[in-house]
């Protein structure tokens, strides 16, 4: 692990900053995986298999216009910069990440090697994995807020450079690497939250209009359960069956 010093006055400690991250342990057999022109890396996370990084895949469409159902994978850049979707990834509506088919958990991830959109059922095993006071199948994991002690924390990168300070409870213990790509609201087609926050959908709606997703913050350590309506636009992992 690197670090470097930094300080403000010669009676004050010195801080460490880490400057490096955790890229875990890939899936056997499946190191990386070429998807769109682009390379993912996966790791394994327990008995799953997650890409390392949030999906980039589609063409970018302003913030003023709408992901259609198309034959053309669509998404937000934060700000409309290509280069903040190289870095977080895209932002995708609930329906365009789905592929607009509720009913297939494949959505937009990689049609080959049993890729899918993670349900809520996916994230709590996750959480139990992770988290060093819940195990899998706990209660707390069905509880909709703030839930858990650190599962949150050892998601997040820890540079920096990724979020901003004090990014509280950072480990990336098992390179999950989650990255603080924002959102864009649907209300008012604005972005925000990006290096504070980092929403990640799930495939699994709730009611007609709703669907649930985690948030990770530079705030806390553990991590938020809600649910939103469909067309916020979110960032997206995929996780092998």
């Amino acid at each position: 692990m690197l670090y470097a010093l930094t300080s403000c006055k010669d009676d004050e400690e010195t801080t460490p900053i880490v400057i490096d991250n955790n890229d875990g342990s890939p899936c056997e057999g499946t190191p990386t995986i070429d998807f769109g022109g682009q390379i993912y890396h996966t790791v394994k996370i327990g008995d799953q298999c997650w890409m390392r990084e949030n999906l980039n895949i589609g063409t970018m469409l302003h913030t003023s216009d709408t992901l259609k159902n198309n034959d053309t994978i669509e998404k937000y850049c934060y700000e409309n910069k290509l280069a903040n979707c190289d870095k977080y990834g895209g932002l995708y509506t609930w329906n365009e990440l789905m592929n607009f088919v509720d009913s297939v958990p494949q959505g937009i991830c990689p049609p080959t090697g049993g890729w899918h959109i993670p349900s809520d059922a996916d994230w709590k095993i996750l959480e139990g994995i992770l988290d060093s006071l819940y195990a899998i199948g706990h209660t707390v994991w069905d509880t909709v807020g703030w839930r858990g002690s650190n599962a949150g924390g050892i998601m997040k990168k820890m540079g920096s450079e990724d979020w901003y300070y004090p990014n509280v409870g950072a480990k990336n213990t098992f390179g999950f690497s989650a990255v603080p790509g924002g959102i864009r609201y649907y209300q008012d087609n604005t972005f925000d939250k990006v290096l504070s926050t980092s929403y990640l959908w799930s495939s699994t709606k709730i009611g007609g209009s709703d669907a649930w997703f985690r948030l990770l913050s530079y705030g806390h350590a553990d991590i938020k359960r809600n649910h939103t309506r469909t067309e916020n636009a979110f960032s997206v992992r995929c996780i092998r069956n």
